[in-house]
């Protein structure tokens, strides 16, 4: 029995039983945005209100909105992301797409607002990753009301509670390492759980350097639609998780970002990120369990959870090296986790930063108990990019 189903239940134990005088101490629980708790022998209910959410059976501020805040913002650095795993046909597929909005001064010493657009797939079953990218000045659409982000192969239609429908597209003879391609990935997600924000109330660090972010993830969707390959169209169902960032931060503020995202087997999932500065020293780290119910325990400092890599990859592309292959311990809850790549190509170099953003398959213990899933893991700053900024 989970957390919230005991609390739930001692919660109609002590209201059923109060002329019989079973009485039960109930913590404060959260019903979506509703905090609930037991005075008295009676269940009160109270609404946390614009401006807050419940979490953990209290109601916290926070100046992240809804719909208002899925679309675009008037800030130094933005992105949407969704990566995922989905499988048809006997085939899996992993995926990434996502759009960038940025400072293009901050690169190019030009002003005005830059746009990336990256693709991926990879073919879990042939085990092999394809991906394709752009940048530039001009978006196709570009609105947020309703909200629609369209930037060359890159278009989410986004109804501001994650409900969304996105397009990604390697076009023909455009696949980064030269292979086979039309790619098209063409799926509605549907959140399975609320959002969560991060850092308690959606707002964290960058680095140490001082940019602050607001940040949030749906971090359990339901994914349906087409993987339009080269051999013709998979139809496919699956999982997603969706980040969205933005704030006043650059991405040459730092050198590297690590992130992983788990989606358990048991509808838990964890987040989890660190950031390296200009002099390879590892100076932020952070992350977030969410339970099944969507309560979120945040994660934060040195001591909270270590990430030790078992191997590296060196890339043909970039001769950049990446860790791969991780296990992880968090205090909180006693886990014990093994993050094991894929596929070990799945770069995503470019002209402004290159990455690694792969698919994984966890394993490991919670307590003492088998836990089992998927994730996936980006890092940044293994490989040196054309726009680094001389240090």
């Amino acid at each position: 029995m989970t957390n919230r189903l005991r609390v739930a239940f001692s919660a109609v134990l002590l209201v059923a039983g109060c002329d019989e005088g079973i009485v039960e101490p109930v913590a404060p629980y959260c019903e979506d945005d509703v905090r609930v708790e037991v005075v008295d022998g009676q269940v009160q209910r109270t609404q946390c209100g614009d401006g807050s959410f419940c979490n953990a059976g209290e109601c916290v501020p926070t100046d992240v909105k809804f719909p208002d805040d899925a679309g675009f913002h008037d800030d130094r650095c933005e992105w949407w992301y969704y990566t995922g795993h989905v499988a048809g046909s006997d085939r899996e597929f992993g995926f990434e797409v996502t759009i960038f909005q940025y400072d293009y001064e901050v690169f190019f010493g030009v002003p005005g607002v830059g746009y990336m657009c990256h693709v991926a797939v990879l073919d879990a079953t042939a085990g092999v990753h394809f991906h394709n990218d752009a940048i530039g000045l001009s978006t196709n659409e570009w609105t947020n009301e309703p909200t629609v982000l369209d930037v060359d192969n890159c278009r989410f239609e986004m109804d501001g509670f994650g409900n969304d429908h996105i397009v990604g597209v390697i076009p023909e003879g455009m696949e980064k390492n030269g292979l086979a391609s039309p790619w098209v990935i063409d799926l509605i997600v549907t959140p399975k759980k609320r959002a969560t924000l991060h850092g308690g109330d959606g707002f964290i660090p960058m680095a140490d350097t001082g940019g602050t972010s607001y940040y949030y993830s749906y971090t359990r969707m339901a994914a349906e639609g087409t993987i339009s390959t080269p051999d013709g169209d998979v139809e496919v169902t699956g999982q997603a998780w969706m980040d969205h960032q933005w704030g006043q931060f650059d991405m040459v503020d730092f050198k590297g970002w690590d992130w992983w995202s788990i989606q358990l087997d048991d509808n838990r999932e964890i987040m989890l990120f660190q950031f390296t500065d200009w002099d390879g020293v590892l100076c932020e780290q952070a992350g977030t369990i969410i339970e099944a119910d969507g309560t979120a325990t945040e994660l934060h400092g040195f001591d909270d959870f270590h990430i030790t890599p078992k191997r590296t990859w060196t890339s043909p592309w970039t001769n950049g090296v990446y860790p791969l292959d991780w296990d992880i311990t968090i205090a909180k809850g006693d886990w014990n986790l093994q993050v094991l790549t894929h596929v070990d190509d799945q770069e995503m170099f470019n002209i402004a930063q290159n990455y690694w953003e792969g698919a994984t398959t966890i394993t490991g213990t919670n307590g003492g108990l088998p836990v089992t899933g998927v994730g996936y893991t980006e890092l940044t700053g293994y490989a040196k990019d054309d726009l680094d900024p001389v240090r």
